[in-house]
């Protein structure tokens, strides 16, 4: 047997090229384009044994066209996330250090929305989400919070980015982070939102996702959470839920003020 066909991990080409589609979907925040043009390099290399390539760190570089020192960080960010994983070998002449045998992992190593088919636990304060912790989980903004090293003011954010968030949101956010840190935030609540209701549209309804962050910023100062990412996504659902009630009662006063008045 071939020794990479113990590190395939998928049935099928379309199975591999459908994850890696997905991957980059998912992580569309967090993945550069260097890294981004990595993944799909990779995913043709690991076709015959869907999922997993031999490749040297030169060879990739060569196929991404940037330096061999940009090709192992890239490796190493998509490793992050979570989205690979690197299986070191060894050269049978001599033992020494071979090529990375690179490993595109399954959407379940890496599928966030997940979190939306798990049963809320029973205390809403405490979730137990054991999806994997990815390289930004918690962030080093996050460690200064848990430090009580909370900043008073973030440094000033691109305007056009203050100028594309709902100001509520924006102005909750910008109390801890700066604007990459705030660019990510905002992208994880626009995921939450949508695996709620992606018709909804959180600058007619801000206040409980600010209120969501809030809450989710107080408990990170306290210590209380784990895995801040992973919290503030069902957080930001929960709030989703709460503008979706909302909108129900207020339509059912609504007809119920209509018959009312017939």
């Amino acid at each position: 047997m071939h020794y990479l066909a113990e590190h395939q991990t998928f049935s099928s080409t379309q199975a591999l090229n459908t994850a890696v589609y997905e991957h980059i979907k998912r992580n569309s925040y967090d993945l550069s384009d260097t890294a981004r043009d990595a993944l799909k390099q990779i995913a043709r290399y690991a076709v015959k044994f869907a999922g997993a390539a031999h490749l040297k760190a030169e060879t990739l570089a060569n196929l991404i066209g940037k330096s061999i020192k940009t090709a192992r960080r890239v490796l190493n960010q998509l490793a992050a996330l979570n989205i690979v994983k690197k299986v070191a070998t060894t050269r049978k002449i001599n033992g020494g250090k071979g090529a990375n045998i690179i490993v595109i992992l399954p959407l379940a190593a890496n599928d966030q929305s997940t979190v939306t088919t798990r049963q809320e636990p029973e205390n809403a304060d405490a979730p137990t989400v054991d999806a994997p912790k990815t390289g930004n989980e918690p962030s080093d903004s996050i460690n200064h919070l848990n430090q009580k090293h909370v900043k008073d003011t973030a440094a000033v954010p691109a305007e056009a980015l203050k100028n594309s968030l709902p100001s509520e949101i924006y102005n909750a956010m910008s109390r801890y982070f700066d604007a990459a840190e705030i660019y990510k935030y905002y992208g994880l609540l626009l995921r939450a939102k949508a695996s709620v209701d992606p018709t909804l549209m959180v600058e007619h309804d801000p206040e409980p996702f600010v209120d969501a962050w809030h809450k989710t910023i107080l408990k990170a100062k306290m210590n209380e959470i784990r895995r801040f990412d992973e919290y503030l996504y069902i957080s930001f659902q929960r709030a989703a839920s709460e503008v979706i009630r909302r909108k129900m009662r207020s339509k059912l006063a609504a007809f119920e003020a209509f018959l009312g008045a017939e």
